[in-house]
């Protein structure tokens, strides 16, 4: 590893912080190195049955006077704080750009079910998209203070909280970004061929991927229904099926067929276009709103600040974190 100029220590939860400040405290003294300490509050809600805005401003200044708390052990190191408001994963990985971070020391909630496990975590989402490296620093349970029982309210993303148990954090949790319950899959180019793309798939045990065009950017989905209908076609194509011809060539001006037959093991000849995408600052209830809407979308694309796809979401996965917040609210 290079020599360290700047680390970046996301923040979670301001009680249980010691170890991720004491590991980045020896890094920065090593090498002489700068820490900016961040910290990522939810965007601001409207008023609720629970939180009119007057409380919700006061919890926000409160998060920020525990956070302004979050110091070194050695005052002698240069650091600073970063109060941010979003999607935490994507804000995190967007200030380690910003700020030409060289290192990222963030904790891992060693309590963790196994539902958020598979399908993904803040410090999951900074793994697979920093530029940088990151040192990951595990709590264990028993090092985590308990926290405060919740009761069923209008929905299961939102439940009542006691506003003291660790005040927006909770509320956050508890109505996860979309990013929480998403695939994380590797988009797949419109020029590749379909047996790459079914490939791909298969390894990555994904039901569906993005389909980018040469800049990068969400021209479509490819998905399991698309893939059958390409090997169903392909199979009468070798069978020397002559009625498949007029599904796999395309006809020119004149009305007859076009000799090239390459486009049809591309891609782009299969996926559905245009596809449906959910920026990452979404909430899993939105989006499962948004499929309420349009039942007859089985998959969502979901794109960053920039409009580039970054996984995709099922309302399965949806409501598998729907049943991890119940059980977590009960267990609590």
């Amino acid at each position: 590893m290079n020599s360290i100029r700047k680390i970046l220590v996301p923040i979670d939860d301001f009680r249980n912080c010691q170890d991720t400040v004491d590991l980045a405290c020896y890094w920065a003294k090593k090498d002489g190195a700068k820490i900016i300490f961040c910290y990522v509050a939810i965007p601001p809600l409207p008023p609720t049955a629970y939180y009119v805005r007057s409380e919700i401003d006061e919890m926000i200044v409160q998060e920020q006077v525990e956070f302004r708390q979050v110091v070194p052990t050695d005052l002698t190191l240069e650091y600073h704080h970063e109060f941010l408001r979003g999607n935490p994963g994507p804000e995190i990985v967007k200030l380690a750009v910003g700020q030409n971070c060289d290192l990222i020391i963030m904790a891992t909630n060693g309590r963790a079910s196994m539902v958020r496990w598979i399908l993904g975590s803040v410090s999951e989402y900074v793994i697979r998209h920093s530029n940088c490296p990151v040192l990951s620093v595990k709590l264990m349970a028993a090092e985590l203070d308990s926290e405060s029982s919740c009761e069923s309210a209008t929905d299961a993303w939102h439940q009542a909280e006691n506003a003291s148990s660790n005040g927006l954090r909770n509320r956050f949790e508890k109505s996860p970004f979309v990013t929480a319950a998403m695939s994380h899959v590797v988009p797949i180019h419109d020029y590749d061929l379909m047996l790459d793309a079914i490939k791909a798939l298969t390894i990555a045990r994904a039901t569906a991927a993005p389909v980018v065009d040469s800049l990068g950017n969400s021209i479509g989905i490819l998905t399991e229904t698309d893939i059958q209908r390409y090997l169903q076609l392909n199979q009468r194509l070798i069978d020397h099926d002559e009625s498949v011809l007029d599904e796999i060539f395309e006809f020119d001006e004149f009305g007859l067929r076009s000799a090239n037959q390459t486009k049809f093991y591309q891609v782009t000849n299969h996926m559905s276009s245009p596809a449906v995408t959910v920026s990452s600052d979404a909430t899993c209830f939105a989006t499962e709103q948004l499929f309420s809407k349009n039942p007859e979308l089985h998959h969502l694309i979901i794109v960053d600040g920039n409009n580039k796809p970054i996984g995709v979401v099922t309302l399965n996965q949806l409501n598998s974190i729907r049943r991890w917040n119940l059980a977590e609210g009960v267990s609590a």
